[in-house]
């Protein structure tokens, strides 16, 4: 169990060369007069059997976190609470000396990692046999790929189970086959009361995952909670400020959406293959050159499913005169598993959200798909996607 409450670590810079050199003089006494947060009244708490994701974007105090939890670091305020034995793998290989065996790093690293002799005799062989090894163990590590020193990394970290594992972006280890047993393990610990932190950029794999989401931003909490919500924060939170402009929402105005059948009737009950058509409307209200209208399909755990946009469909909407209405229709069959759905919409310049932003909105229609004569199946597919565009008072 991990119980965070307030937890704040800041670091102190210098503002001119002077302060530096002061600070050289002084001996580090004087630490310079300007300071910024890492980490701002955190507060969280993570419960055997539960695995909890750390998200948010570069710089925004993930790993810092990870490093006080494991205390590589100390924080400044607030208090921790961790109840059992804790393994950090923060990077996995580091420590492994490259002139040395596979078995002989196991030994000296697992002693560091706080297994005992006769404990690594007796997990050796598992450890080799997890990370796909046997047959390598008495050749020097510097004849390992780095794929093989990493998979031995992390079946060394996980011979065992311990009661707190804090993982950062330690899950993209190895092949697919590999990440599957990576998996399963982390599963195996869950079932038998093992609580789980863990860092990482794959949004797909943590809304599959994870129990509940924390979502950092410059050092600040904006969500902690159950995963689709937590996902759409972290868009949103991307989608405001890696803008190269202003989120600019108040542009837009009077825009509507839905989602119809191929008799133009409006539902939100489909069957799998049904052609449908998404039409959004919208007005500016003010004179723009162009403009990229784009839409998104969620699951109900909050992975993203499918997106397309105009530009990418290369027919981006040109020279927008204020206060018209635009009408963008999409059309695309609904080859989708059964399950619920939600549908996001976008307008923005160029490839993607981040270039400008005008109008950014999740889970603003939900759907749902039933399966009726189709064989039962799994997985995500590629939606082949028309568009059209018009404005009102145009010929046809």
């Amino acid at each position: 169990m991990i119980a965070v409450n307030n937890l704040s670590k800041f670091y102190r810079g210098f503002s001119s060369n002077y302060q530096r050199i002061l600070s050289v003089v002084s001996l580090g006494l004087f630490s310079g007069t300007k300071s910024y947060f890492a980490l701002d009244s955190i507060s969280f708490q993570a419960n055997p059997g539960e695995i909890i994701g750390i998200i948010g974007r570069n710089g925004a105090g993930k790993s810092t976190l990870l490093k006080i939890l494991s205390g590589v670091s100390h924080f400044d305020s607030g208090t921790m609470k961790i109840n059992g034995v804790l393994r950090p793998m923060l990077e996995l290989g580091v420590g492994f000396n490259a002139e040395l065996t596979g078995r002989e790093n196991i030994l000296f690293n697992g002693l560091l990692w706080g297994y005992s002799k006769s404990e690594l005799k007796f997990l050796e062989n598992q450890i080799f046999e997890f990370a796909g090894l046997l047959g390598y163990e008495d050749q020097i590590l510097k004849n390992y790929s780095t794929g093989m020193i990493m998979r031995l990394g992390f079946a060394l970290a996980t011979a065992n189970r311990p009661d707190v594992l804090l993982i950062d972006e330690a899950l993209a280890v190895g092949d697919a086959s590999f990440q599957i047993k990576c998996l399963d393990r982390f599963k195996e610990f869950l079932a038998s009361g093992s609580t789980i932190l863990v860092v990482s950029h794959d949004l797909q794999l943590m809304g599959a995952i994870c129990t509940k989401i924390l979502v950092l931003e410059k050092g600040k909490s904006e969500f902690f909670g159950a995963t689709t919500p937590a996902l759409r924060k972290y868009i949103e939170i991307l989608g405001r400020s890696e803008s190269k402009l202003s989120f600019s929402e108040d542009l837009v105005k009077n825009f509507s959406i839905e989602l119809i059948d191929e008799n133009s009737s409006t539902r939100n009950i489909f069957f799998i293959g049904t052609l449908v058509s998404l039409i959004f409307k919208f007005q500016f209200k003010e004179k723009i050159k162009r403009v990229t209208a784009g839409f998104q399909i969620d699951d109900n755990r909050g992975i993203r499913v499918y997106g397309i946009n105009t530009h990418i469909l290369k027919n981006e909407i040109l020279d927008i005169t204020k206060d018209c209405e635009y009408k963008v229709k999409f059309t695309f069959p609904l080859n989708f598993r059964e399950g619920k759905y939600s549908i996001g919409i976008s307008l923005h310049e160029g490839d993607s959200h981040t270039e400008g932003c005008y109008l950014w909105k999740d889970a603003v229609l939900d759907f749902e798909i039933e399966r009726i004569d189709q064989p039962k199946f799994d997985g995500l597919v590629y939606l082949p996607t028309k568009c059209e565009w018009s404005r009102a008072g145009d010929k046809k």
